[in-house]
């Protein structure tokens, strides 16, 4: 199709849309098979539809606290549709069907608005002829922009100020300690992006610290650590990486560019904070009863919510018989500070994910006599080249806006990705490292690209989805290193004990070394959930946090968690750069009573 085709086939679509006057006539724009990915406009939570029957009985049900008689779809009453054609994004274009390229849709962005609550939208669809040559939707995201009297402040500000910025500043931060609508636990790039755009949106927020300063839980990791993925994909909110920056992001980089964001964005951080005790929270009032110890004096707070954006939980470390006993230096991979002490050394990295291969990295740049790392476990194995080409640059190109960018990405509803996955694209990225992948199942190195057996490879995407990338490697070097014979593999045998000079295997085996290094992850979030706010907090919330539900969305992540006044904020740079927009909103909406309506 030339592009004015294209343009009169989406216009075309998108007038019969916004004509729907009830959810039959708007679920009929969709294909059978179609997806919908609805982000607050026709509930107050995230939600993904497979197919038009479950579409139209979703918009069909009666809307949560309003009359009875009304449908989520007359409520929310979307009009206003429009094209969108300015943005990074452009005109409706052309697209190749996932895992059929020959076939080619038509996508494009609209916005639109809502009645009930009053508010902006903006949303993107992917076309496709049904059986009949008609075009429907393959998928439609409708995605809550912005409410209507309380929109995000977007553009500079003028900036000429008769009284001094200091003074300015002063007053706002007074203003924010009085009465916090927010305090949020956790001070690393989620929490940060989070108060960022509550400032935006007119949302009080505090952020506390345990460590002394903004960027420490990157500063303090092990020296040779880097982003695996590009630095446009690893963008901050508001706050773009200098084109300067290498296109993998050292750790010092990125603690650095933290603390100056703090700065930048006026956020109010209280470092070397913790929480005291458990909060505990008044359903009269709606707030947090919060004892905080700051930088050793004792502080309280009553907050109407607490969003938790401290990622996963303390190191897990397992326990085997005779750790004690080990003559030589034994830690978990969250203490690493760096092989060069180690020269000479025989050195057992127990684990075999992303950590693991950093590590054992170091300490073969840094001339250790002997590396061996011991794999458990099959692991899912995507190169560093792979992974940018077949997977980020087409998903995170320059060319787009992070925002544009986001969007698009997010409109694909995540349960699909995981069919596009299973259905073609992990193979073709593994067609990409075949040549690796060889050889580390040659070197003994176990792989896998399910994450239950024979239910399908969805290769990194589905461990990202699931398991928060754990069990994975974007290998950045240490699988060749692995080819070459530098690494060593112990692989599918469990550890029967310690010994004074190494490893006993429960086959008979052991591995004498001078160095244990136990690169074996960290606790879930739910942990540091638990330590903060008590034990009790699991029979609200549940035990799990992240992962896919029966649709296909995250789990309590940015959306309502079952604990009034209680959100869960975790996930790399993308998760809190798009999701943090629909956490504030949610957050307005309840304080504007909008969540009634």
């Amino acid at each position: 199709m030339n592009p004015d085709e294209t343009f009169a086939v989406a216009t075309t679509w998108l007038a019969s849309l916004g004509s729907a006057v009830d959810a039959e006539t708007f679920a009929g724009h969709f294909l059978p098979t179609g997806w919908l990915r609805d982000l607050l406009c026709f509930s107050w939570d995230f939600k993904t539809l497979a197919g038009r029957g479950k579409i139209a009985e979703f918009l069909s049900a009666h809307a949560t606290n309003s009359d009875l008689s009304v449908s989520r779809f007359a409520r929310a009453g979307l009009s206003d549709f429009q094209l969108e054609t300015t943005s990074t994004l452009g005109s409706p274009a052309t697209f190749p069907i996932p895992n059929n390229p020959q076939i080619q849709g038509v996508s494009g962005v609209f916005i639109f608005s809502l009645t009930s609550p009053p508010a902006k939208g903006r949303g993107f669809f992917r076309l496709v002829r049904d059986a009949e040559g008609s075009w429907k939707a393959f998928t439609l995201l409708t995605n809550m922009q912005d409410l209507v009297g309380h929109e995000e402040a977007v553009g500079r500000p003028l900036g000429y100020l008769e009284t001094p910025w200091e003074e300015i500043r002063a007053k706002r931060i007074r203003e924010v300690e009085e009465d916090p609508t927010v305090l949020i636990v956790g001070g690393g790039q989620s929490g940060l992006m989070c108060a960022a755009r509550f400032g935006r949106m007119g949302i009080r927020a505090i952020i506390i610290e345990k460590t002394a300063r903004i960027g420490d839980v990157w500063r303090n990791r092990y020296p040779n650590l880097s982003l695996h993925t590009g630095a446009h994909h690893s963008s901050i909110l508001y706050h773009p990486w200098p084109e300067t920056y290498p296109f993998y992001l050292p750790k010092e980089k990125i603690a650095d560019f933290l603390e100056a964001y703090a700065i930048g964005q006026d956020l109010n951080v209280w470092t070397s904070s913790t929480i005291i005790d458990h909060p505990t929270y008044n359903d009269v009032t709606r707030r947090w009863s919060v004892e905080i110890e700051r930088s050793g004096k004792r502080v309280a707070l009553t907050p109407g919510h607490i969003v938790l954006a401290t990622g996963n939980g303390e190191a897990r470390t397992p326990t085997w018989p005779g750790m004690d006993a080990f003559a030589g230096v034994l830690y978990h991979s969250d203490n690493h500070k760096g092989a060069a002490p180690f020269k000479g050394k025989r050195v057992v990295v127990v684990g075999a994910c992303n950590a693991a291969g950093d590590i054992c990295k170091d300490f073969v740049h840094k001339g250790a006599a002997e590396v061996t790392m011991v794999q458990r476990s099959a692991t899912c194995v995507i190169s560093g080249t792979a992974a940018k080409v077949g997977l980020f640059d087409s998903a995170f190109p320059d060319k787009l806006s992070i925002e544009d960018a986001d969007l698009q990405n997010q409109s694909t509803p995540y349960a699909l990705v995981m069919q596009v996955a299973a259905g073609g694209l992990t193979q073709r990225l593994k067609n990409m490292d075949e040549k690796l992948l060889q050889g580390l199942e040659k070197a003994g190195f176990k792989l896998t690209w399910e994450l239950t057996p024979g239910g399908g490879e969805v290769g990194l995407i589905g461990f990202l989805l699931e398991k928060t990338a754990s069990g994975t490697m974007l290998d950045m070097g240490c699988g060749q290193l692995i080819v070459d014979g530098k690494i060593k593999i112990k692989q599918g045998v469990d550890i029967e004990k310690l010994d004074a000079d190494g490893i006993v295997f429960k086959d008979g085996s052991k591995i004498a070394s001078d160095v244990i290094v136990l690169a074996t992850g960290n606790e879930p979030i739910i942990a540091n959930a638990v330590s903060i706010l008590g034990e009790g907090i699991k029979e609200k919330v549940g035990s799990r946090i992240w992962g896919l539900d029966e649709e296909g969305e995250l789990i309590r992540c940015y959306r309502p968690t079952g604990a009034p006044g209680l959100w869960f904020a975790p996930g790399a740079f993308q998760h809190p750069r798009f999701f943090s927009k629909h956490l504030a909103l949610q957050i307005l909406a309840e304080g504007l009573g909008l969540k009634q309506l």
